[in-house]
């Protein structure tokens, strides 16, 4: 699929005292009908023929306000959609067409989570040291960076099937989007390292240095260290330290 450069639109905002925003890009525009992108895109063509996957590989099923985030400039109220296989950002624009917006322009944005009823905010972090080059230009899920130290999550869509333990392919179930995720640290060394939600790794992550303290901190405020919250409360008592 092509990308393209934002051109100068006005988006309006639902609410009366908000501005109507304009968002100037560059480039080609390839706009895209609202349901061929819900018929195609949602369905993850272009990955592998999964035209019958129960679920979506994107991160929520509707169209959801949001921000986005492009050089010095914030959007808001901008209906969006994420895919989490694809790393496509889709805008709906309010002649109701669909555009798929170029990331590379794009440092961060942020979406309603409509089941959940919670915003998740996606960043990129390119200054950072990250080992694997495929992960250097990924958005990552904020969980906290309030701080010189973060705690990030890497939210990616998979198809499981279940055909391979079924008789025959008639009786095989169609297969189904699951998700997964994996954390990340940003250390003050600006360094992004994966881990796993417990006291040893992340004690191990975060560094020897001020592991008495943050041992005796959680030890103190009974911090359950697989629980995303309470690891927020650990970092967040870091980046006192």
């Amino acid at each position: 699929m092509r990308y393209f450069f934002l051109l100068t639109l006005a988006v309006l905002t639902p609410c009366a005292r908000l501005q109507a925003q304009q968002m100037p890009t560059r480039g080609l525009v390839v706009p895209n009908n609202l349901e061929f992108i819900s018929q195609q895109l949602e369905h993850g063509k272009g990955i592998r023929h999964n035209a019958n996957a129960k679920g979506t590989p994107m991160l929520s099923d509707s169209w959801t306000l949001g921000r986005v985030h492009i050089q010095q400039t914030t959007y808001a109220s901008v209906w969006l959609k994420y895919n989490l296989v694809t790393n496509q950002l889709l805008w709906r624009r309010p002649a109701g067409d669909s555009l798929e917006l170029n990331t590379a322009q794009i440092t961060e944005f942020s979406l309603g989570d409509s089941l959940l009823g919670k915003r998740a905010a996606f960043r990129r972090y390119l200054t950072a040291r990250i080992e694997a080059p495929e992960l250097r230009t990924r958005f990552f899920e904020v969980r906290y960076d309030a701080g010189h130290a973060a705690l990030l999550r890497l939210r990616t869509k998979q198809l499981s099937s279940s055909s391979g333990n079924s008789p025959s392919l008639n009786e095989a179930s169609p297969p189904w989007w699951t998700e997964s995720t994996q954390y990340y640290v940003k250390r003050t060394d600006n360094t992004v390292v994966p881990v796993r939600l417990t006291e040893k790794a992340l004690l191990e992550a975060l560094g020897p240095e001020h592991a008495p303290e943050l041992t005796a901190y959680a030890k103190q405020a009974k911090l359950s260290l697989k629980k995303e919250a309470d690891v927020v409360r650990l970092i967040t008592y870091y980046d006192t330290l």
